[in-house]
C-alpha cells in the first residue's frame, strides 16, 4: 500500500528535475565549468539556448562579453557590452565592463571616456576611478590623472593604488614634495613597495 505513493513521488520529482528551470540551469553550470577550465568560446556556445528575449537575456549578453574579453576577442567584447548598455543604460555592470577591452585594444580615448560614463551613474567608484586614472596616465595626461588620484585618495584612503596614481601624477608635473608625500603614503600602505622606494631614494 505504500509503494504506490513512494512511486507517484518519484515520477513527480522526475519531472521537476526535467522542468524547463532546472534544463536551465544545467546550461549555465555547463557554461560556468567551461570557463573555468580555460574553454571560453565553448561556454559561450553552451548558453546560446538562452532567449535572447526572456528573463535572463541581459545576463547572457554581459556573459557573453565578459567570455569574448577573456578569450581576446575584444572586439566582439565590446560589441557586447555596448549591446547591453543600449538594452539597459543604467548598468553599472555594462559600462564598468566595456572600459576592460578597450583598454585591451588600448583605445585610451574611449576607455576614458567610458570610466567617465560609469561614474556618471556611481559616483567615486573604485573601479571606474582606477581604469580612468590608467587611461589617463597612457595619454599622458597628468593634470587629469592628478585630479582622478585624488578623488582615489579621498575616497579610499586605505588604498595604496590610489596614493600610488596620485604620486606619479605629482611626479610627472614636477611637484616633487608632493610626490614624495603621496609615495610616503603608498609605503605606510605596503611597505617596502619597490616604486616608492626607488622614487624617494632616488630624490
Amino acid at each position: 500500500m505504500k509503494i504506490k505513493p513512494l512511486i507517484l513521488s518519484l515520477a513527480c520529482f522526475g519531472a521537476i528535475s526535467m522542468s524547463p528551470l532546472f534544463a536551465q540551469e544545467a546550461v549555465w553550470q555547463n557554461s560556468y565549468k567551461l570557463e573555468a577550465a580555460g574553454k571560453y568560446t565553448e561556454a559561450i556556445a553552451a548558453i546560446d539556448s538562452i532567449p535572447a528575449a526572456g528573463p535572463d537575456g541581459e545576463f547572457k549578453v554581459l556573459r557573453r562579453a565578459w567570455l569574448f574579453y577573456l578569450s581576446a576577442n575584444y572586439e566582439d567584447s565590446i560589441k557586447e557590452y555596448r549591446l547591453a548598455i543600449d538594452r539597459n543604460g543604467k548598468s553599472v555592470d555594462a559600462h564598468l565592463g566595456v572600459i576592460l577591452p578597450l583598454m585591451a585594444e588600448k583605445r585610451w580615448v574611449d576607455a576614458e571616456q567610458s570610466a567617465k560614463s560609469a561614474l556618471e551613474l556611481v559616483p567615486n567608484n573604485y573601479n571606474a576611478l582606477l581604469r580612468l586614472a590608467i587611461a589617463q596616465e597612457a595619454q599622458t595626461d597628468w593634470k587629469g590623472m592628478e585630479k582622478t588620484g585624488q578623488s582615489l585618495v579621498e575616497a579610499y584612503p586605505t588604498d595604496a593604488s590610489a596614493y600610488v596614481y596620485l604620486a606619479r601624477a605629482k611626479a610627472w608635473l614636477g611637484k616633487k614634495e608632493e610626490a614624495t608625500a603621496a609615495y610616503n603614503a603608498v609605503l605606510a600602505r605596503i611597505p617596502g613597495h619597490l616604486e616608492a622606494k626607488a622614487f624617494i631614494e632616488k630624490k
